[in-house]
């Protein structure tokens, strides 16, 4: 009987951390030049620029440009309402930025997929340098989202 009772307690544990895994709101990983944009349907190529929505559910909703991520999210504000932003940092292709976190530029000579040349940073250091060294603006998150 304890056996059976130790047999039940593992698959009942085993079970709970798949499901707490499969509803992890961290990023995944984007197919570049296979995945397509959720919002405008572009295959997405360019890590820089690349951003992505993860529900709480743990399905990740892929952007080509922080543009198309902003667009989609002042369109889906109910499905994305608990949804986890990212955001690709531009300076480290791949390395994923929580938007609350990310620094975002409007640049004036760096174009980004969908010619808004939006990029995000991971640091206010990083930002300062590339403000130093490129023209643009800094932008809020909230400012983007119509």
């Amino acid at each position: 009987m304890k056996t059976l009772q130790t047999i039940t307690a593992l698959t009942f544990f085993s079970a709970l951390v798949l499901l707490v895994s499969a509803c992890s709101q961290e990023p995944h990983e984007v197919h570049y030049g296979s995945d397509e944009c959720a919002y405008c349907k572009m295959m997405i190529t360019d890590n820089r620029f690349a951003a992505q929505a993860v529900t709480e559910t743990g399905k990740s909703i892929k952007f080509d440009a922080i543009e198309c991520m902003a667009d989609y999210a002042g369109e889906k504000k109910v499905e994305l309402q608990s949804a986890e932003l990212w955001v690709s940092d531009f300076n480290n292709p791949g390395e994923w930025v929580n938007i609350n976190n990310a620094f975002l530029i409007r640049s004036e000579v760096i174009n980004s997929p969908m010619g808004e040349s939006l990029l995000a940073l991971d640091n206010e250091k990083d930002l300062k340098e590339h403000l130093a060294e490129y023209p643009g603006e800094r932008v809020e998150w909230q400012r983007l989202v119509k």
